[in-house]
């Protein structure tokens, strides 16, 4: 049989059907968000862009994050949303102390989302064609993902195998989608593409700072002459 990828050791685990409610709560918000813009004008008017900002627009920080380019790229958004968000959920769970749950999951979405701006934004600033999608924070909840153990143990390091092996899947995934949509519209003459610079920094953000927002973890009991003393 293959070998099955980092990323789908962390996502196949069995969850028990707990961790899914907040990434269906994010979707069914982009797709309100999706439905209201066809009969309002489109999404364009809430993309980030550099014009944009020069017009004192700088709610399209956020508004960018809720907005989608079609159908297709809103199903693709959310079946990646509802992939990753169980297991970090289920991370964010753990452990004891600190904000509720569902207010570190939003915060660390909100913040994800706007590092993957930012990236974007510093690497494109001759750039006019606006950016819109959600991809960028969720590419910090798949940058978190190579810092939670699979089986649910302690949290990896940044430098460690599992780490590594999630981020070379990253890499390579997003190698192909670009290959493919940005080749696709350069082939076709149409505007747009993939936006990788806010993939990187959604993912980068998820992975240095994603363990920031994990509850701390119990210390394990101690051990005995017979083994662990409960």
């Amino acid at each position: 049989m293959p070998r099955a990828s980092a990323l789908s050791r962390v996502t196949d685990r069995p969850r028990s059907g707990d961790g899914g409610w907040p990434g269906y709560l994010l979707g069914a918000l982009f797709a309100g968000v999706a439905g209201w813009q066809m009969s309002s004008g489109g999404p364009i008017p809430w993309a980030l862009s550099i014009p944009a900002l020069s017009e004192g627009r700088y709610e399209t920080i956020l508004t960018h994050m809720v907005s989608h380019a079609g159908l297709g790229h809103l199903m693709m958004n959310t079946l990646a949303l509802l992939t990753f968000s169980p297991i970090v959920v289920r991370a964010m769970k753990r452990g004891r102390g600190g904000l509720p749950m569902i207010v570190r999951y939003l915060l660390f979405f909100l913040l994800g989302g706007m590092a993957s701006a930012g990236l974007f934004m510093a690497l494109n600033l001759n750039q006019t064609l606006p950016m819109l999608g959600a991809s960028g924070a969720i590419c910090a909840l798949w940058g978190l993902l190579a810092r939670i153990d699979p089986e649910d143990g302690p949290d990896k390091a940044l430098w460690s195998p599992h780490a590594l092996r999630v981020t070379r899947d990253f890499a390579i995934s997003n190698a192909i989608l670009v290959l493919l949509i940005n080749g696709l519209a350069a082939a076709t003459g149409a505007p747009g593409g993939i936006a990788w610079e806010a993939h990187l920094g959604g993912y980068l953000f998820g992975i240095l700072f994603g363990t920031l927002f994990l509850p701390r973890r119990p210390p394990p009991p101690p051990m005995g002459p017979w083994g662990p003393r409960v």
